[in-house]
């Protein structure tokens, strides 16, 4: 689940400033229980989201300050952030499901052909997933200034050296 998890990201943070986003408002990507904890209003705005310890940066009143985010930019960027939610958990689930599938019929050496069509409906439900991240990621940051952008950005970058992870364009 992590090296898809891990491919997945790669894939999609090749693109520009709408990527590079992606590491700090990506705090839930996946599970129903996530979609469930969120509806129910389980969790404060300015928790951490228990997948990756990170706080949303859209709600974090550090970084809204830092970044300069308005009370209704953070609602609506909360908002697009919500209306995706349940999407990409279903599709995070359909590719776990498909993938899991298909890594026993490794294991089971099934015939090549097999294999081959199992893996085509991998990556494009891995495909489906990103396109549903990424368009997420830009129309969040459709919502913020240009300024904003680039400090979002900055920050970003700041996290990738202080992680030990390159932050060029095509390494993410």
């Amino acid at each position: 689940m992590a090296r898809i998890f891990a491919w997945t990201c790669a894939a999609l943070l090749f693109a520009a400033s709408t990527g590079r986003a992606a590491e700090i408002c990506e705090g839930s990507q996946r599970g129903a229980g996530k979609v469930q904890a969120d509806q129910k209003g389980d969790k404060r705005p300015d928790q951490a989201s228990p997948e990756h310890g990170r706080k949303k940066w859209w709600v974090d009143s550090e970084l809204r300050a830092e970044l300069g985010i308005t009370d209704q930019q953070s609602a609506g960027i909360d908002l697009v952030w919500k209306k995706s939610l349940a999407k990409r958990a279903e599709l995070g689930e359909r590719l776990e499901k498909l993938n899991a599938v298909l890594e026993k019929m490794i294991l089971d050496a099934a015939d090549e052909a097999s294999v081959t069509a199992q893996l085509d409906r991998v990556e494009a439900a891995r495909s489906d997933a990103n396109k549903a991240r990424v368009l997420m990621l830009y129309r969040m940051n459709k919502l913020l200034t240009q300024e904003q952008r680039a400090k979002l950005d900055a920050k970003v970058k700041a996290m990738r050296e202080r992680d030990g992870r390159r932050g060029g364009p095509g390494s993410r």
